[in-house]
């Protein structure tokens, strides 16, 4: 079975741009929070705002609600991808050090 296990030379690689990714999708969800902040204080409370709030506000809850999932899943992949990446690195110098004593 260990002949079956091959470590990517590149495999860090594949998981170097999650974090950029999930850096990008935290400052948007800022961004986003700042927008609806903005929106809440200036719509106003009158038969209009209302009307705009009736329209805005949830689509905006579900878009910082599905950001957030978002940003938290790829998170996860990202800490996943470098204990996989650590892991295997880890595991290819044990089986050398194992080969190099026989």
């Amino acid at each position: 079975m260990a002949e079956d296990l091959k470590v990517l030379s590149d495999l860090k690689g594949k998981f170097a741009h999650y974090e950029e990714y999930q850096r990008c999708l935290s400052d948007l969800s800022r961004t986003i929070l700042e927008i609806n902040r903005i929106n809440k204080e200036s719509a106003g409370q009158d038969e209009i705002g209302k009307t705009y709030h009736k329209q805005v506000d949830k689509p905006t809850e579900n878009l910082t609600e599905t950001l957030a999932y978002v940003t938290k899943r790829l998170g996860a992949v990202t800490d996943a991808g470098k204990e996989t990446t650590d892991t295997m690195a880890k595991s290819d110098e044990e089986a050398g050090s194992h080969v190099d004593g026989f």
